[in-house]
């Protein structure tokens, strides 16, 4: 894949569409998703998912769910890793460094002018406004993850097992608190070996 091609391909809705402009996009959504949104990797997904499934009809809910797997798998900041992975399903190499140029900059910036000016803004931390706009903020936040996470599971929990592995994961990081990686694997290992069962039954039952 070239990293400047002419047009964007794979994707129904870009097609015809210049890829600098889809660059160019990726890049303004995600400075405006990450200067706006506050919470992290989740927030962000639900206000990517918001931009490029409902808005922009870029990508489906199943992408989305697609996206999430992927990223949870493989380390790094989930903000970066959803960004990239999105920016390269539609515009390729130069799309991924793009949307991750924009989810990475604003960051950046305003924590560095925190840094620079954190004995002045100390005292203002805890002003009742401060306070009380951080309060409504995380309430906010919680409500956006929990949508997604409803969508999620309207989407994908559809079998017993899912909704098994599914309790299996909260009962575990809740009330054990299990690392999520061992909740991950064993998740793996669970769904690898239901579908290796139901495949073997589905060939003895052929053979019959």
């Amino acid at each position: 894949m070239k990293f400047f091609d002419d047009k964007c391909a794979g994707v129904p809705a870009l097609e015809g569409v210049p890829r600098w402009r889809v660059d160019l996009i990726l890049l303004w959504s995600y400075v405006r998703i990450t200067t706006l949104v506050i919470g992290g990797g989740y927030a962000i997904i639900a206000a990517a998912q918001e931009e490029f499934v409902r808005r922009r009809h870029w990508l489906s809910e199943d992408d989305v769910i697609e996206m999430i797997t992927v990223t949870q798998t493989v380390p790094g900041i989930l903000a970066c890793n959803s960004a990239a992975y999105i920016g390269w399903r539609l515009g390729g190499l130069s799309g991924a460094v793009a949307a991750l140029i924009g989810s990475a900059l604003p960051s950046l910036l305003i924590i560095m002018a925190i840094a620079a000016a954190i004995s002045q803004v100390q005292g203002a931390i805890n002003h009742p406004a401060v306070r009380g706009a951080f309060i409504g903020l995380v309430s906010c936040i919680v409500g956006m993850v929990a949508a997604t996470a409803l969508r999620m599971w309207k989407k994908t929990l559809r079998e017993p097992l899912s909704y098994g592995i599914a309790a299996f994961a909260f009962i575990g990081l809740s009330v054990f608190k299990w690392h999520p990686t061992l909740l991950i694997g064993a998740a793996i290992v669970a769904g690898v070996a239901a579908e290796c069962v139901s495949r073997f039954r589905r060939g003895r039952g052929g053979e019959k």
